[in-house]
C-alpha cells in the first residue's frame, strides 16, 4: 500500500494557496497515478466581479446651523379693567382688544441632523436622483412676543402695565426628500456636484411656554404638522474606490412651517405658536456606495 506523504500534502496545499496554481491528483500521490485534465475535468474560477452600478445607498451625518426665524407669531390681546362697573367676583368689568402678533428677537439653536437614502443615476450624463429620509435633532426656539398690557380705567392699582414676556418652544424634523444632481465632471477622483431637491417635512413642535408674566404660567400644548420642505445643494465626491464615494456637501433647507395647538394644561383655550419659516445652513459628510452591475458572472475554464 502506498503511504500518503503529509508533509508532502502541507507542502503542496501552501503552494496552492501562495501562487494560486492548481495541482492535480497525481502530483498528491492519488491512487490512480494519472491527472485529472486526463479525465476532462474542469476547475471553477474565481467570481469575475462586475463593475460599479449606476445605483447606490447612501448615509449621511451633518449639523444645521439654523436661522432666526422672522416669521414667527403668537397673537396677543391687550386688557382694560373698568373698576366703575365691578362683574361678578371681580371689583372690574374687562374688555379686550387685539394688538397684534409679532414676534422680535427671535432665535433658533442648532441641532445635529442625519439620513439614509437610495439613489441612481447616468454615468455618462452626470445626472443623479435619490430619496433621502432624514431626522434632525430637537431646536429651541426663543422670542418676544408684543408686550401683554393691563390698563386699568375709573380707580384700580395703576394702569398701563407692559410685561415683558419671552416665549419659548423646541422643533424637531423628520423630511422625506426627492434630490436632483448634476454631476460637474471628474477631476483627479474629486467630482463637484450641485443639487436641489423637494419633499415634505414632518415638524413637530413641543409644549409653549413664558418665562416673565405671571398671568401666563401654563404651557400650551405642543402639535405636530406637515409642510413643504426644499433644498439646494452643493459639494464634492471623492472616489474612494471602484464603488465607495466619499461626499462632503453644503444644504441651504427650508423645513417649512411649525405650530403648537391652542389648549393648555389647564383646558383654557390660546392662540397658537406659528413659526413660518424653519430654515437652515447645513454641512454633511456621507458615504454613497454603489452596487455592482448585472454583469458579475463566474466563469469555468478546462483544465489543460
Amino acid at each position: 500500500m502506498k503511504i500518503i506523504n503529509i508533509a508532502g500534502l502541507i507542502a503542496a496545499a501552501v503552494a496552492v494557496a501562495v501562487s494560486g496554481s492548481p495541482v492535480s491528483a497525481a502530483d498528491l500521490g492519488g491512487p490512480r497515478g494519472g491527472s485529472m485534465k486526463d479525465d476532462g475535468y474542469e476547475t471553477a474560477a474565481p467570481v469575475i466581479r462586475g463593475p460599479a452600478g449606476p445605483c447606490y445607498m447612501r448615509g449621511d451625518l451633518g449639523y444645521s446651523w439654523s436661522r432666526a426665524p422672522s416669521q414667527a407669531s403668537w397673537a396677543v390681546t391687550n386688557e382694560t379693567r373698568d373698576y366703575a362697573t365691578p362683574s361678578g367676583a371681580n371689583p372690574y368689568t374687562p374688555s379686550y382688544a387685539y394688538a397684534g402678533d409679532t414676534i422680535t428677537d427671535t432665535s433658533m439653536s442648532n441641532a445635529w441632523f442625519g439620513g439614509v437614502g437610495l439613489g441612481c443615476g447616468s454615468g455618462s450624463r452626470g445626472i443623479r436622483g435619490e430619496v433621502m429620509l432624514n431626522q434632525t435633532g430637537w431646536r429651541n426656539f426663543q422670542g418676544n412676543p408684543i408686550n401683554y398690557t393691563i390698563t386699568n380705567v375709573n380707580g384700580g392699582p395703576g394702569t398701563n402695565t407692559d410685561i415683558v414676556d419671552p416665549i419659548h418652544a423646541s422643533v424637531k424634523s423628520t423630511t422625506l426628500m426627492f434630490n436632483g444632481y448634476k454631476d460637474l465632471g471628474s477631476f483627479g477622483g474629486i467630482t463637484p456636484y450641485i443639487g436641489a431637491g423637494v419633499g415634505v417635512s414632518y415638524n413637530k413642535m413641543s409644549d409653549v411656554y413664558f418665562t416673565d408674566n405671571p398671568n401666563l404660567l401654563n404651557r400650551i400644548g405642543g402639535a405636530s404638522r406637515t409642510s413643504l420642505a426644499w433644498s439646494l445643494m452643493a459639494g464634492v465626491g471623492y472616489q474612494l474606490n471602484e464603488r465607495a464615494i466619499l461626499d462632503l456637501g453644503y444644504r441651504y433647507m427650508d423645513y417649512g412651517k411649525a405650530e403648537s395647538s391652542r389648549v393648555d394644561n389647564t383646558g383654557a383655550i390660546n392662540p397658537p405658536l406659528r413659526i413660518n419659516d424653519l430654515t437652515a445652513h447645513e454641512f454633511k459628510v456621507g458615504l454613497r456606495y454603489h452596487f455592482g452591475s448585472s454583469d458579475a458572472q463566474q466563469v469555468y475554464q478546462p483544465m489543460k
